[in-house]
């Protein structure tokens, strides 16, 4: 299975009102289902699953409040703070990908196997 990180605070966007839709990343994943982790890498704890639907690139500076708002931020500045702190100084010419999600479970959600 694919697994892609989150901070708990981002993941919890997606269930506690803030309409998360997307997550945006510096790195391209495919289309297909995933494992949301959280933690270390040598000690990830599972949040749950989702399917990424669709990815689009667009700058960093072209970033606007409407993919703030799809990410579950508020504005664009809670956004650029955001990205800029998970992944350090990016330019605006920097590519970043917004990655569509749907069907997003938490971990006691899913079925026990």
């Amino acid at each position: 299975m694919n697994h892609l990180r989150f901070t708990k605070s981002n993941w919890n966007k997606f269930f506690d009102g803030s309409y998360k839709k997307s997550t945006i990343r510096t790195k391209e994943k495919k289309i297909g289902h995933y494992q949301a982790d959280a933690g270390s890498y040598f000690n990830p704890i599972t949040l749950g699953e989702f399917d990424i639907v669709k990815v689009v690139g667009k700058c960093f500076g072209d970033l606007g409040n409407h993919d703030a708002i799809s990410d579950g931020f508020n504005n664009k500045e809670e956004l650029i703070n955001e990205l800029l702190k998970l992944n350090g100084p990016l330019k605006d010419s920097d590519v970043v990908y917004i990655h569509y999600i749907i069907n997003v479970k938490k971990t006691d959600e899913l079925p026990k196997v």
